[in-house]
């Protein structure tokens, strides 16, 4: 085991400091790199400051001038040195530390105890304590304090540009290890240390292997005054207007139990469960599929709510309920599972000026003004039952339900200069989904490793549209009549059938080189009915208006990868023969087609050194259809948009690269890490667009010409004393074609997102970050071109008055325009709070004041292959809250 600390004071220093260098080095003057330094306050015993040595056994300490401290240094296999010093600078002349060897290994619980950092294999554990600026809340400001970890807007936590996989708390998964409720809700003064495990895995018999490279999860481990205990907090408030808002988060944790549970009701635009969370959360489901090649993409009805943000909503009101468990009643069965409910009231009104991408030179331009309402009430479910009856076995059992009652209410006011038109829809839906799933593992000996993977998906998708118009819809292809208007129904029911099975076959061939043959299966049937009708109206019963037919898909394929280690470089190699089947059954016709495709894989991992790597993965993937691309009778899309399924569609081949590095030191206070990433589609699923007018009938085709997305991203990260320093950049360039009234058509679109920020601690007193950030879109087709910037400067401020009271406030000013100058837009938010807490004390007293400047809507703006539009979406008005906390 190695023991590593960083080289940066993390306690305050007075205003007359200095920097104490030095030397470690062993008993016959080798020098000694990764060896730890820490210097205590000789009055206090408080940690001061810490480092680690570099290549030449160098340290640097910055420490109060003429003060006495005791300074330990330890390396691995050494005894500990203490000295006591007086702190002065001393660059011409450093401090010599010279440590024995000691044979006594160093206990685990001394190492955790007194060192910031400690790396042991694949694990590198922080001490919370070390990091902390003593403003932090919740877990996502810990996280945020400690170099090298980064939590975005919507709760994902990246380790030095890796994406965290789960998050878990005392070794136990925190709702199926869910990122975002775990920072937002796990209190900061229950962190004790934070581990981060690379190279996770949670299949004991398959932990040999050592080929989870990609895998990435961190565990929090709590303070010894909250295990065994419950813990947690409990806040409400009110303010004018109706505005309330309450929460609570409640966590216990004993050996055998752990009982969490979270809840959230307000009216003020923070969303605990976003309708987002809902369709990306799959309580862990894998996709066994993908894991190979293939990727059959089956559509999603979410109906426009993955938008109901809080940045663009005039108002929101929500509310979760959400508990997990997990029992361990002996060391062989484990006992897990989840409940989440959610409702969420969404009011979004907005205006925007769009372009359609349309070979006519004329009637290619739309204002409308949209008022939107949209009702969601969503639960999640999980159960899951693991047996381990020793190290060698381990079965798994899972079943996972996902339910929701979604309604969207929409008022649009279209003027496209030739007509206004006034056109109302209501869109509703209850989509339900069951997910089951078997895993077995088995290490027959030291060499062969075995596994069977079973699961069965149940979904179904009903969405029902009606729209009332001023106007005649689709007048050219649709036989709508007036009746009190234009008005007419359109019910869709999708059933969907998966299931899927893998058997692995693991090799060990020494300890460097393994070999892994797979065989699976996947089947997916598919039922899809659709009717658009109006009352009275027969002309809409002719099969062109219907849909009522079965797709299935079948994958059968076999495969093998083979893992070397060779130094410091790790290979993976691998190719798999999928046999393909799809079927669509339509009235009386039945397609069949059959084909049999190669599919290639190479990832290789090479590090350079203990902190720098570079990883390049190829693969080649097989994209395939669901059943809505091929249906035959018309389906309403939107309120000007008509689709018609293609029987004639065939498969894409999609060429994936790969390229990510990493640099991290824990010396210097730098990380630098970055990726490229680049996609070459063949045979892409596009779209043959025709209009008349602003209407449009879309129909999905293969392009002939390659499609290709490229994205960049960068960040980089370094500690000057008190002082942080980042910056980032992220780039996405895609080039489609399709067809637009049977004329070819390629789009372009580039997105540039760069950032940089500043970030200090002074006196104890002030906590602030400076930052600035610019987004510049290009969106380019054969008839249109729009360029659009958004310059976004901002601060984030804490003033620590008095121990007891803390003043916050965030800032930020946005200059939104197009570049040929015809529209610009400048807006600002201000938001501010006052914070009451005496020391050790478990009640907190806040005001707060959200959207101090009054502004009333801020501006976005898109891309599509047919579309390009801008928004201006209406926020929430200027509102106060008082709240009251109490800390459990």
């Amino acid at each position: 085991m190695v023991i590593i600390g960083l080289g940066w004071s993390s306690l305050a220093l007075a205003q007359s400091s200095v920097t104490f260098t030095g030397v470690v080095q062993d008993s016959v003057g080798n020098s000694m790199e990764l060896s730890n330094v820490v210097a205590y306050h000789i009055e206090t015993d408080r940690l001061t400051s810490y480092g680690v040595t570099n290549s030449e056994g160098r340290f640097y300490l910055k420490l109060e001038e003429e003060t006495s401290y005791i300074l330990r240094a330890t390396f691995i296999g050494y005894r500990t040195s203490q000295d006591t010093i007086v702190a002065r600078a001393n660059d011409s002349n450093p401090f010599v530390i010279t440590l024995k060897s000691n044979v006594k290994k160093l206990e685990n619980i001394t190492i955790e105890e007194e060192f910031p950092v400690v790396i042991s294999g694949d694990t590198i554990s922080y001490k919370a304590d070390a990091f902390k600026k003593g403003n932090e809340r919740k877990l996502e400001d810990v996280l945020e304090s400690i170099p090298g970890f980064s939590v975005d807007e919507n709760g994902e936590v990246r380790v030095q540009g890796k994406q965290v996989e789960k998050v878990l708390v005392e070794g136990k998964e925190f709702f199926e290890g869910d990122t975002k409720l775990a920072v937002q809700n796990i209190p900061a003064h229950a962190v004790d240390r934070v581990q981060v495990l690379r190279n996770f895995s949670d299949i004991s018999p398959m932990g040999a292997l050592g080929n989870n490279d990609d895998r990435l999860a961190i565990n929090i481990q709590l303070t010894e005054d909250k295990k065994n205990m419950t813990f947690g907090d409990v806040e409400g408030g009110v303010g004018l207007d109706e505005r309330y808002l309450t929460h609570a988060n409640l966590f216990r944790y004993t050996p055998e139990t752990t009982i969490n549970f979270i809840g959230d009701a307000n009216n003020i635009g923070r969303q605990a469960f976003t309708p987002r969370d809902y369709f990306r959360f799959m309580g862990g489901m894998r996709n066994m599929m993908s894991q190979s090649g293939s990727n059959f993409r089956r559509t999603d009805e979410n109906m426009g709510f993955m938008n109901a943000q809080s940045d663009r909503a005039l108002s929101i009101d929500t509310k979760l309920g959400a508990s997990n468990f997990n029992y361990t009643p002996n060391k062989k069965w484990n006992l897990s599972g989840f409940a989440i409910v959610s409702a969420a009231k969404t009011n979004l009104l907005s205006l925007s000026e769009r372009t359609y991408i349309n070979a006519e030179t004329v009637e290619n331009k739309e204002s409308l003004a949209t008022d939107e309402n949209q009702e969601n009430l969503s639960g999640l479910t999980k159960f899951k039952a693991q047996y381990t009856p020793n190290a060698d076995t381990q079965i798994a059992y899972e079943l996972f339900t996902k339910g929701s009652k979604l309604s969207d209410d929409i008022e649009r006011v279209s003027d496209n200069l030739s007509a206004l038109n006034q056109i109302d829809s209501e869109a509703d839906q209850r989509p339900f989904n069951i997910h089951q799933r078997l895993d077995i593992y088995h290490a027959l000996d030291s060499r062969n490793i075995f596994s069977l993977e079973a699961s069965y998906e149940y979904s179904k998708q009903n969405p029902a549209l009606s729209f009332t118009s001023d106007l005649p819809l689709f007048s050219n292809v649709l036989p709508i009549n007036n009746v009190n208007g234009y008005n007419f129904q359109q019910s869709k029911n999708i059933i969907s059938n998966q299931q899927e099975l893998v058997a692995n076959w693991y090799y060990i061939l020494n300890k460097t080189n393994h070999i892994n043959a797979r065989f699976g299966n996947s089947h997916v049937s598919q039922q899809m009915t659709s009717t658009i009708e109006q009352e009275g109206n027969s002309s809409l019963d002719d099969s062109e208006y219907k849909n009522h037919f079965d797709y299935r898909f079948l994958d059968v394929y076999a495969g093998i990868n083979w893992r070397s280690k060779m130094g410091k470089v790790v290979i993976n190699p691998g190719i798999y023969a999928h046999h393909y089947k799809t079927t669509d059954l339509q009235g009386d016709q039945e397609l069949v087609n059959e084909q049999v495709i190669w599919l290639p894989e190479f990832t290789i991992n090479y590090d350079v050194t203990s902190s720098q790597t570079i990883r390049f993965r190829y693969n080649l993937e097989a994209r395939f259809m669901d059943i809505q691309k091929v249906a035959q009778g018309l389906v309403v899309q939107n309120y000007n948009s008509l689709y018609l399924g293609n029987q004639g569609l065939s498969n894409s081949t999609v060429h994936n690269i790969n390229l990510n590095y990493t640099n991290y030191s824990l010396f210097s206070h730098f990380s630098l890490f970055g990726g490229l990433n680049y996609q070459k589609i063949k045979d892409n699923i596009s779209e043959s667009v025709n209009y008349l007018g602003l209407e449009r009938l879309s129909t999905p085709i293969n392009v002939m010409v390659a499609n290709e997305l490229m994205s960049f991203y960068g960040d980089f990260e370094k500690t000057f004393k008190r002082w942080k320093v980042s910056a980032g950049a992220n780039l996405y360039y895609a080039t489609t074609a399709n067809l637009i009234n049977q004329t070819p058509n390629q789009n372009t679109s580039f997105t540039q997102l760069y950032n940089t920020s500043l970030e200090t601690k002074l006196m104890e007193i002030f906590t602030f970050e400076l930052g600035y950030e610019r987004t510049y879109n290009q969106y380019t087709s054969a008839t249109t071109s729009n360029d659009y910037i958004n310059d976004r400067p901002f601060f984030e401020l804490e003033i620590k008055v008095r121990p007891w009271l803390s003043l916050l406030a965030d800032y930020e000013y946005n200059n939104y325009r197009a570049e040929n100058g015809s529209s610009q837009s400048i807006y600002k938010f201000l938001n501010a709070s006052v914070i009451v807490q005496k020391e050790k004390s478990p009640w907190q007293f806040s005001v707060e004041g959200m959207n101090l400047l009054e502004t009333e809507a801020i501006r976005r703006d898109s891309f599509s292959d047919n579309l390009v539009g801008t928004y201006a979406y209406f926020v929430q008005p200027r509102y106060f809250t008082f709240a009251v906390k109490f800390e459990i």
